[in-house]
């Protein structure tokens, strides 16, 4: 039977869990586990929460439930940097995720009062995550923080992620470091025959072009319209080709539209 719901109410639907109270011997440590991992609000003075959707309390005169039966499963938006804050909050995992019919991952935890809880997040499409192999890797993250305002997840001699927010853009190799895969590429021989490392999207296309003016960048084509005026929109936006720091050819593309032409 489907039951309507009622104008102007504000209580949650029917069959809609309402309250949540979670054993935590240590209810502060509770609250920071939860805060740190899931964004929970704690409430200053007092065991209750907020989570999405959900008000709840922890609470010291309910048994730890390390295998009650029923198991709660929460949702996080990115599955490795979720894992890596329940470890590091003084949660421990029970194995590793699995998939679960190809759209979302499921992994079991305990959190540090010893509650086993379940962690859902979703799977994504696979996403082009380019290494290129260069001479200095320190010198070549400077030049592709300075040209397109990433920001370095790693640092080193060796190797090197950078990062536009939290989405990972381009990985940096010297070419002399083995580790566990050894060398990659040769760099005696032609570099980046026939690829180009493309950042589209360049919402401060302007700036880019002047920072790479002020890097010294070789030009291999200046600054155009793709397509050219005249011929139609197509991707609508304008593009810059220059040489990074060890020949490998780059592109940097204003958003799609953002040279639309007008009819």
């Amino acid at each position: 039977m489907t039951r309507s719901r009622p104008a102007g109410r504000r209580h949650p639907e029917h069959g809609q869990l309402a309250y949540l109270q979670l054993p935590a011997p240590d209810v502060a440590a509770a609250a920071a586990f939860y805060t740190a991992v899931f964004g929970w609000i704690a409430e200053p003075d007092s065991p209750s929460f907020q989570a999405p959707g959900l008000i709840g309390q922890w609470t010291s005169e309910q048994p730890v439930a390390a295998g009650a039966g029923p198991l709660l499963w929460l949702w996080a938006d990115e599955l490795a940097s979720t894992l890596a804050l329940i470890e590091a909050n003084g949660g421990r995992l029970h194995s590793p995720p699995q998939p679960d019919g190809g759209g979302r991952w499921l992994a079991e935890f305990d959190d540090p009062a010893g509650n086993h809880l379940g962690l859902a997040a979703p799977t994504s499409a696979p996403r082009s995550q380019t290494l290129i192999a260069v001479r200095d890797v320190e010198a070549s993250s400077r030049w592709y923080q300075e040209l397109l305002g990433l920001r370095s997840d790693h640092g080193g001699p060796h190797y090197e992620r950078l990062l536009s927010g939290d989405t990972l853009v381009l990985q940096l190799h010297s070419w002399d470091t083995e580790h566990d895969h050894g060398r990659i590429g040769d760099p005696d021989r032609e570099i980046g025959n026939g690829v180009l490392l493309w950042f589209g999207e360049t919402a401060d296309f302007d700036g880019a072009v002047a920072r790479a003016e002020r890097l010294g960048a070789t030009v291999v084509l200046p600054p155009h319209r793709n397509p050219p005026a005249g011929q139609g929109n197509g991707p609508g936006h304008r593009e810059l080709w220059i040489k990074d720091l060890d020949g490998y050819t780059v592109v940097v593309a204003s958003p799609d539209g953002e040279a639309y032409e007008p009819a």
